[in-house]
């Protein structure tokens, strides 16, 4: 049973935010893959258009913006109602947002929007946890989709079930893994802004003639693709010159090991009992299996030919020097401006051994909450269901994202399932039952995942003792939480 919800002191609230900053960050994709015309395989991503609820009065055109504050996009003037959205995306992806700000305030035109960038992910959420103990929150944010039950157990989110009961959508309107994460004790605290298909299997085929494989088919299961790997590796002495895949760099160590765990099989935690299952069998299994690849050719060596390459067009699926990795839709827009004459193909993840189940991908994504204390609550959730279920804005999503909206329902899927390209993430996304585990102590699980995964590729500890660490550390701090009644 789980202690009685408390509201947190600003100091408390705090001390316990502390606690999850220091645990290793997701190598983004995890949850988090990167906005279309990012080069940046370890970055973030997108949204949907409203049923019912917004006005469309003839737009009033803006007056002079005052002058700009580096990271925050003022509202239009004259505006009524002024509602400050958080937001975790930088660089080019921020700009790319302003077509949801300005799409908004057309559509509202007593509404304007004050969008900030904000650092936010599974170690990096102080500003927004100071803001709220403050007393000072925005009205709305983007919140990293493993995170949602953490901030619902530490108070930092209204729910929204009343809201979503009166809005004319419901749960199956919404991917199920994506729903899912955003479910915690009995409510709902955010909705999905994107679900990521976590991943396409992409294999170039260039490289698959070049090592005389059929070029076409690429592995149904992860026996064939060990077999693949040893006829495209290429190693001359101490020097590798070419690998079919390198298992534990898929977005990271714990993406990693999420993508093969459950691919062999394996569960990472049972939500009726409240317990972590890192050392689940079949996830040992895995982690084994990664192992074998770090033994044959030494992870030290895999360093440093992995040093030799970096984004854009020095990514070494393009370049030809990896021929197989899960990647996601984001990708796409750097295959087209960097290797456009790559010949690839992607498809599901291969079947692990023993009898596990095939189409064993998983959904992450961004979802969108109110802050716990958001003055324009009301103001603050019709946006929050413009951005996550209208026409317009999933359609946004998809076209200036390569995203994926988490609304089943946004036209953006007719222009998905036609393209030959998106159509495989799509038939992911139908197939996938998996999230990763939705309760308050994710950040700490990313982490000592991450670091049983490396222990276990390094030689440091077996796979078995590394996974029992992660289990028995990670079961801690989740009886602790519950135990304080954080949750």
């Amino acid at each position: 049973m789980q202690g009685p919800r408390k509201n947190l002191s600003r100091r408390r609230f705090l001390e316990l935010t502390g606690a999850s900053l220091g645990m290793a960050t997701l190598a983004a994709c995890g949850s988090t893959p990167p906005p279309s015309g990012s080069s940046n395989p370890t970055q973030a991503p997108a949204p949907p258009a409203a049923a019912g609820g917004t006005a469309t009065a003839a737009p009033a055109p803006p007056a002079a913006a005052p002058e700009p504050t580096p990271g925050i996009r003022q509202a239009a003037s004259g505006r009524d109602t002024i509602i400050e959205v958080w937001y975790p995306y930088g660089g080019t992806a921020s700009t790319t947002l302003q077509q949801y700000w300005e799409a908004y305030e057309k559509q509202n035109t007593k509404v304007g929007i004050k969008a900030v960038y904000a650092a936010n992910d599974l170690s990096t959420n102080a500003k927004l946890f100071t803001a709220i103990a403050s007393g000072r929150p925005p009205d709305v944010s983007w919140v990293d989709g493993p995170q949602v039950a953490e901030w619902a157990a530490r108070n930092a989110l209204e729910p929204l079930d009343a809201r979503i009961a009166q809005s004319g959508f419901g749960e199956d309107d919404f991917w199920a893994p994506s729903w899912e994460q955003n479910s915690y004790n009995g409510k709902v605290w955010a909705l999905t802004y994107s679900s990521d298909p976590n991943f396409g299997f992409f294999w170039n085929k260039d490289v698959f003639k070049d090592a005389g494989l059929d070029s076409e088919t690429p592995p149904k299961t992860i026996a064939e693709m060990d077999e693949m790997n040893d006829k495209i590796a290429v190693v001359q002495g101490n020097r590798i010159d070419r690998l079919g895949l390198i298992p534990w760099t898929v977005y990271g160590s714990s993406n990693s090991l999420f993508t093969w765990g459950w691919a062999f099989g394996g569960e990472f935690y049972d939500p009726d009992a409240r317990k972590i299952t890192a050392n689940d069998e079949k996830v040992v299994d895995a982690l084994d299996w990664m192992v074998s690849y770090a033994k044959k050719y030494n992870p030290e060596r895999v360093s440093g030919f992995q040093a030799g390459f970096g984004t854009g067009e020095q990514n070494p699926f393009y370049v030809g020097k990896i021929a197989m990795a899960p990647f996601g839709p984001w990708e796409l827009s750097g295959l087209k401006q960097y290797a456009p004459e790559l010949k690839y193909g992607i498809t599901f993840l291969p079947t692990g051994p023993n009898g596990a189940p095939p189409k064993s991908s998983w959904v992450g994504g961004w979802c969108v909450g109110l802050p716990r204390g958001a003055k324009q609550t009301d103001a603050g959730f019709e946006f929050i269901d413009w951005l996550t279920t209208s026409d317009e804005a999933t359609t946004i999503q998809g076209n200036a994202f390569t995203g994926f909206p988490g609304f089943k329902n946004s036209p953006y899927y007719e222009t998905v399932q036609k393209s030959a390209e998106l159509k495989p993430f799509y038939d992911i996304l139908v197939a996938t039952k998996h999230q990763r585990p939705v309760m308050p102590a994710q950040a700490f699980y990313t982490g000592a995942l991450a670091t049983a995964v490396d222990a276990a590729i390094f030689g440091q500890q077996s796979s078995k003792q590394a996974l029992d660490t992660a289990t028995s550390t990670t079961q801690k701090e989740l009886d602790r939480i519950l135990k304080e009644g954080v949750s």
